[in-house]
């Protein structure tokens, strides 16, 4: 699973940019509020970004979704973000167009009008956001003086982990039966992949 991507900028696209990192070119996807703030950046540049990685399953394939982010906080939100049922990695990316922060705000102060300012995200969507994210989003903007370079945490770590499982194609029900199953016993893990472990571990002892 890559978490970060340090190269140089092939080329931007609409939604995204091109970056080259050993000799491959990886295609990113960036929320509009991550490539304002990469305007300056031009082919040739370097570019480091912190990085959520999903896989999308189609019919006929399964493939890796990269979405770029300037820091760990950006990638945190994002990750509530899509915490919320209908909200793909996809969809998601192409709503953040305004500052993280002033869409925080909006969900912590309940203001659905603001929320509806952004692509694809109608009244009830908003209601959904606010009611889902508002306790999320106030707890994470609680521990934000940590250092951007400290470790993920085991909240982030079971956060990607579940957004893994969604993409599996798990409910949410049965995610969250999952993620109750574990009780305290994901505390010590720092990465996705090790809750998954877990998971499919506690699963084999139970079949």
């Amino acid at each position: 699973m890559i978490s970060h991507l340090k190269g140089v900028l092939l080329k931007k696209k609409r939604d995204g940019v091109v970056v080259e990192a050993g000799g491959v070119g990886y295609d990113v996807l960036l929320p509009g509020a991550v490539a304002a703030q990469l305007e300056e950046l031009g082919a040739g540049d370097e570019i480091s970004l912190v990085i959520s990685y999903h896989l999308i399953a189609t019919p006929s394939r399964i493939t890796p979704l990269l979405v770029g982010f300037t820091n760990d906080v950006e990638r945190e939100f994002f990750e509530h973000f899509i915490s919320v049922s209908g909200i793909g990695p996809k969809a998601a990316a192409r709503a953040l167009t305004l500052p993280f922060a002033r869409v925080a705000q909006a969900i912590i102060e309940g203001d659905v009008g603001a929320l509806t300012l952004l692509p694809g995200v109608g009244r009830k969507r908003a209601e959904e956001i606010v009611h889902q994210l508002k306790d999320k989003v106030a707890a994470a903007a609680l521990s934000r003086t940590r250092a951007e370079a400290a470790p993920p945490s085991a909240a982030e770590a079971l956060l990607e982990a579940e957004a893994v499982l969604e993409q599996l194609g798990y409910s949410r029900p049965e995610i969250k039966a999952i993620v109750d199953n574990l009780g305290d016993g994901a505390r010590g893990c720092s990465s996705a992949e090790e809750v998954l472990s877990l998971i499919y571990a506690r699963q084999k002892r139970g079949s």
